[in-house]
């Protein structure tokens, strides 16, 4: 039995707890500071860690104890507290998030670009929600596409969080390209791709504009059957936004009405003088969680790339037909 632990119990790390005991895992949390957050998990009667001292609340240890406890770590601190943190994971396999650089662990992990390098690693990052996305849209088209261009148009903050984002105003990433090009690229190298991004203020999802060049002749059913028989991607036809999309997650009675797949407006799909194009929506706060699942059976040794999405799929309720896991 893996005990896994998770530091944070913010907007990824209590997903990520709840994926975990769902997939069968042990799991220990360890938190810098009591929040009225930590509420359900006092509840639930997690086993708590202290990672500062007293913070006014039972816990089991310390921070080197919670170490010394777990077999695996998911960091999911804000960012640049892994960094703070990652010196003290010694004899332990550790998880970063997509906020930290790829540089600190020197291997990014996405399920369908790269799960057999995750196995049996000992540190690795899953890449970010907008990488996420990109790799499973992508991944599958590899063979077919030529360069690619994509145009970001990111939520300001989660719908949660009440301490930043634009009111009345959109704001660009003045870098070309942003990092998500560059990110992308932890973990498909080959693929020619560039990025620009602005951010817009929604709390919902993110949206993405992608076009690529086509290396073969294909037409728009062609680019739509593909996704359609790829694991964790789900095409949706009749709507026309973001909050439509959202209510969709919502009466399908969704935990946290959690979107975990990248949803693309059927619509959008086309293929035009030797380019495809389509339109994907991103739920930042729950798309990487079955990457996270997935890492930990690819870091102790689970070897089958496809068994091991299929299993975490179907454990989240997310599973398609069994033979798109192939």
């Amino acid at each position: 039995m893996i005990k896994v632990g998770v530091v944070g119990y913010g907007t990824i790390g209590k997903r990520v707890v709840d994926a975990s005991i769902d997939s069968g895992f042990n799991v220990a949390i360890a938190v810098r500071r009591y929040t009225p957050k930590l509420d359900i998990a006092i509840e639930k009667k997690y086993p708590l860690y202290s990672m500062t001292g007293d913070i006014g609340i039972d816990v089991c240890g310390d921070f080197d104890d919670f170490i010394k406890d777990c077999d695996a770590i998911v960091d999911c601190t804000s960012k640049n507290v892994p960094v703070e943190n990652f010196p003290r994971y010694k004899n332990v396999k550790v998880i970063l998030e997509g906020g930290e650089k790829h540089s600190l662990t020197n291997f990014s992990f996405s399920s369908l670009g790269n799960y057999e390098e995750g196995v049996n690693k000992a540190k690795a990052r899953v890449v970010s929600c907008n990488t996420t996305s990109l790799v499973r849209t992508l991944s599958p088209l590899k063979n077919y596409i030529g360069n690619v261009f994509v145009t970001l148009i990111r939520r300001s903050v989660d719908p949660w969080d009440i301490k930043g984002g634009p009111i009345n105003a959109i704001v660009p990433v003045l870098k070309v390209p942003s990092h998500h090009g560059p990110d992308l690229n932890t973990v498909l190298p080959d693929i020619n791709i560039q990025t620009m991004a602005v951010k817009v203020p929604t709390t919902l999802a993110h949206l993405h504009i992608v076009r690529a060049k086509l290396k073969t002749e294909m037409k728009k059913e062609d680019v739509r059957d593909i996704f359609e028989n790829t694991p964790r991607i789900k095409v949706l036809s009749g709507y026309k936004s973001t909050a439509d999309v959202i209510e969709h997650f919502r009466d399908l009675g969704r935990k946290r009405c959690d979107m975990q797949e990248a949803v693309i407006f059927e619509e959008s799909i086309n293929v035009e003088s030797g380019k495809a194009y389509w339109i994907h929506v991103v739920h930042q706060e729950s798309i990487v969680v079955p990457e996270n699942i997935d890492c930990i059976k690819a870091m102790f040794g689970e070897k089958d790339k496809w068994k091991a999405i299929y299993e975490t799929d179907k454990t989240l309720g997310i599973e398609k037909k069994r033979e798109c896991y192939k």
